[in-house]
């Protein structure tokens, strides 16, 4: 109010009252100017960190997905593997019944091989199908991993989001206050 009052009655340091006035709206528009700076870097980074964070959530639901997925695939390879072993049983129930009704003993010789082979290729399938089944799970695991990973890596960018836009707010509010003090400082001591 004081430099307005110097300015308004005549000179002020060898200035005129009009450059006195605009001294004093320079000064006052740089000061505005400073805070308004400082809190739109502080909205940048609270609006920076929220997509990280709800980033962050989408990969959570993610790996969820991809856990349900895992899961899902563990069970439909029980399902399959067991179906595979009723199928195999039956085929060699009906191989018995072939054997035995063309007067071929089924527990010696080349019945008894071919039951056998049977039973070991039957085998042998049902657990090709758990071992797919347990890789295609075992994917789905990295998979839920790598968005969990992703998702602290996203809380984390957050944190550094606001972080740096704290310290740059702060910085540009100083520097507009140092400028502000210098430009009040001439006009005042100079």
């Amino acid at each position: 109010m004081c430099f307005f009052t110097a300015a308004v009655a005549g000179t002020v340091g060898g200035m005129t009252a009009a450059q006195a006035m605009m001294a004093n709206i320079s000064m006052g528009m740089q000061g505005i100017g400073t805070v308004m700076q400082y809190q739109g870097q502080k909205a940048q980074a609270q609006a920076q960190q929220q997509q990280y964070d709800y980033q962050a959530q989408v990969n959570e639901n993610n790996k969820q997905i991809a856990e349900w997925q895992a899961q899902d695939a563990t069970d439909r390879g029980a399902i399959k593997e067991k179906q595979h072993r009723i199928k195999v049983s039956q085929l060699k129930g009906r191989q018995r019944s072939v054997i035995a009704a063309g007067g071929v003993e089924v527990d010696s010789g080349s019945a008894l091989d071919i039951l056998g082979d049977t039973a070991e290729l039957g085998e042998l399938d049902a657990l090709t199908i758990r071992s797919n089944a347990e890789r295609e799970a075992y994917d789905y695991k990295v998979a839920a991993m790598n968005q969990s990973a992703q998702a602290g890596i996203n809380r984390i960018s957050g944190q550094n989001a606001a972080s740096a836009g704290r310290y740059g707010a702060m910085t540009s509010l100083l520097s507009g206050a140092g400028s502000v003090a210098d430009k009040w400082y001439k006009y005042k001591y100079v």
